[in-house]
């Protein structure tokens, strides 16, 4: 546990972002954030205008958010969320389709989204932050789908197999993806999970 904090130290926890009343604030600063990124841009923002726009001291914007990259990255998944799919459930092929469908589709980014994703390969903090982000993402859903894999008699997973099965997708996706992050075929996605997400999960192709 403390590896991972380590991995995010620069992203305050939930539970010391403010007390569970307070969080109109976030909403306020969120809603803020949005706003002059409209506005102004990735560069043009500031913690100091959030907190302005916002209507709340910076002493509680930092209380919430240490930098600039991690609110950025929190307000634009208010956008464009990282949720889960709507899983059919008729079997892990299937699943793991719909679940590389949503990882891999950009067509419902807003231009706020995509103006910030452009902007992160100049800027590396968002980079890094907003890769973090979805890299959590694949891999907890792998996880949740690794899970179910071993309840119906295939090996469990290790967090080690786990780890090289989430940088594998997350990589591949982004190499179907192009640096223009354009959205993958979903042929292309139903070959990556036969010949290897499957093959990585549990040692067989479809």
């Amino acid at each position: 546990m403390s590896d991972q904090l380590n991995q995010h130290p620069r992203r305050l926890p939930p539970a010391v972002r403010g007390r569970a009343q307070d969080k109109t604030r976030d909403e306020l600063i969120i809603g803020a954030t949005l706003e002059l990124l409209g506005e102004n841009g990735y560069h043009g923002l500031t913690m100091t205008d959030v907190a302005a726009r916002a209507g709340v001291s910076k002493a509680t914007l930092y209380r919430r958010w240490k930098v600039k990259a991690d609110l950025v990255a929190d307000a634009v998944a208010t956008l464009n969320p990282l949720n889960p799919p709507r899983y059919p459930g008729t079997g892990l092929r299937d699943d793991l389709i719909a679940l590389m469908e949503q990882a891999g589709n950009c067509d419902n980014n807003s231009e706020i989204v995509t103006a910030t994703m452009e902007m992160a390969r100049s800027q590396p903090d968002l980079y890094r932050t907003l890769s973090e982000r979805f890299s959590l993402f694949v891999r907890t859903e792998l996880a949740k789908l690794a899970a179910q894999a071993a309840d119906e008699g295939y090996e469990p997973l290790t967090s080690v197999q786990l780890d090289v099965l989430g940088e594998t997708v997350v990589a591949l996706l982004a190499h179907y993806a192009g640096p223009a992050g354009t959205p993958v075929p979903q042929e292309s996605l139903i070959k990556f999970v036969d010949h290897v997400v499957l093959v990585l999960m549990i040692a067989k192709r479809s």
